[in-house]
């Protein structure tokens, strides 16, 4: 029998068992979970709905299995969907029952598939009846994550009404030690740090060009072209790790890689910290600010990434209108918003609208065939890190705060123009094809997220004013 054959002949087969099956229900030996004592009325609510519906995917070795679960296709069809499933959310039975709490990203990837009626899949769905959301299911689902959302000590600023939304407020003001911010403050300038004195971490990080060099790939000494884009340092201190594929794990790893890289700043960190100790100035600093411990390497890239910390971009026109202000934005950005929330809130969520997960590039087309041109090694992303083939072109995604300034866009600075960048980001990440209208509205709630860099907006910062 040919194989397109057969699949048609299995299909049939369990069609015709289906009824049998969705009657004498699922077998396997797991018991619901009961809600710890405590729990919300919400998630009460929540649990058993997970429990039913999401388990046979995101709960390996929890995963009930039908009565035609060994059948050769069933079984590859099964395992694929469990594999798939597990690398975008895994359910245990201390999150079922509240003993764990849901991380953000959880909750943002659950609202997204809720939002866009998007679980389960129409395959899954065929072969276990009962087993789509309800409406009423659907809407106990967002209004526990909006109760979880807001209790979040991140949704403090916002006014009640929106202390559930997927963006948080970002701080008016970050307590932090001045005199070690000024000293960082100095070393971010500082182009002793370069192999020939040309080049300082300002060069690629421009505070006046939104914490970037608004070129397609980064520059270092002696003119070397980079292979990828230079990130914002603006709000840097947010991201779970640091450069697009994440392999420095914070600011203070980051701070030392550029300095020591060939290709970048191309010095020698030994050097670096001979030539820093012959100025009295910061000798007398790091004596002062790191006492018993000197300037090293050490003391100079934890004061680097003291500084970057500093680096918050307050009191946008988004934060004013989560802070209560309703003026603030126009009737067009607020459209915007809600079309932002429908189709990019899965992976831009929290304060910064990004920076807390690695997503694959091309979930739904291929980004790179579409871009054209040959793959280059950073293209791979994460797979560079983990060498692992399943983070094979996995980014840190990035965050959309003064996005308007951050441009070229993506991590090889392909795409010059912002709404550019939302139509192909809708095209391969959520298989849509916006209308011109909503890009455009899209676009105009992202600059609205555009903040200030001590007390001016990062649009109208000049050279004196971060110098």
């Amino acid at each position: 029998m040919k194989k397109k054959q057969l699949v048609i002949f299995f299909f049939l087969a369990v069609l015709l068992i289906l009824p049998i099956s969705n009657m004498i229900g699922l077998s396997g030996e797991n018991e619901p979970i009961a809600v710890v004592p405590g729990s919300s009325e919400k998630f009460a609510k929540v649990s058993p709905v997970l429990q039913n519906k999401c388990v046979d995917c995101h709960s390996p070795g929890m995963t009930r299995m039908p009565i035609y679960a060994k059948l050769p296709i069933a079984k590859q069809l099964m395992a694929k969907d469990i594999e798939n499933a597990s690398g975008r959310l895994i359910l245990t039975k201390q999150l079922y029952s509240g003993e764990t709490s849901f991380t953000p990203l959880m909750l943002a990837r659950i609202e997204g598939t809720v939002r866009n009626n998007s679980m389960p899949p129409h395959l899954y769905l065929s072969m276990h009846w009962t087993g789509r959301l309800t409406a009423e299911e659907q809407q106990n689902i967002l209004d526990w994550i909006a109760d979880e959302r807001a209790k979040s000590s991140l949704s403090s600023d916002a006014i009640k009404s929106l202390k559930g939304e997927p963006i948080q407020t970002l701080p008016l003001k970050v307590s932090l030690d001045e005199r070690k911010v000024a000293l960082g403050h100095k070393l971010f300038f500082e182009k002793l740090l370069s192999g020939d004195e040309t080049m300082s971490c300002a060069s690629c990080h421009d505070l006046t060009k939104g914490g970037t060099d608004q070129a397609k790939v980064a520059t270092g000494i002696r003119g070397q072209q980079g292979p990828i884009n230079s990130p914002s340092v603006y709000n840097a201190s947010y991201n779970l790790a640091q450069f697009w594929d994440g392999r420095a794990k914070d600011l203070q790893e980051q701070a030392a890689g550029p300095v020591a890289n060939p290709g970048e700043m191309g010095e020698e960190w030994d050097n670096v910290v001979k030539k820093l100790s012959q100025v009295n100035e910061y000798k007398n600093s790091f004596d002062a600010l790191y006492a018993g411990k000197g300037l090293t390497k050490t003391t100079v890239t934890d004061a680097i990434a003291y500084f970057e910390k500093s680096l918050v971009t307050g009191n946008s026109r988004f934060d004013q209108y989560l802070r209560g202000n309703n003026e603030t934005l126009t009737t067009n950005e607020k459209a915007g918003y809600e079309l932002f929330k429908l189709n990019c809130a899965s992976c831009h969520f929290g304060p910064t609208l990004g920076g807390g997960s690695y997503e694959k590039m091309g979930e739904k087309h291929n980004y790179f065939n579409l871009r054209g041109g040959e793959l280059t090694e950073a293209d791979n992303g994460r797979f560079n890190v983990t060498k692992d083939e399943k983070d094979r072109h996995f980014f840190k995604v990035p965050s959309l705060r003064n996005v308007e300034l951050t441009f070229p866009y993506f991590h090889d600075g392909s795409t010059a123009n912002l709404a550019d960048a939302i139509k192909m980001m809708a095209k391969v990440q959520r298989n849509k094809d916006l209308t011109k209208d909503e890009i455009t509205q899209i676009e105009d709630f992202l600059k609205s997220l555009t903040g200030e860099y001590k007390g001016k907006l990062v649009t109208k910062l000049n050279d004196k004013d971060v110098q």
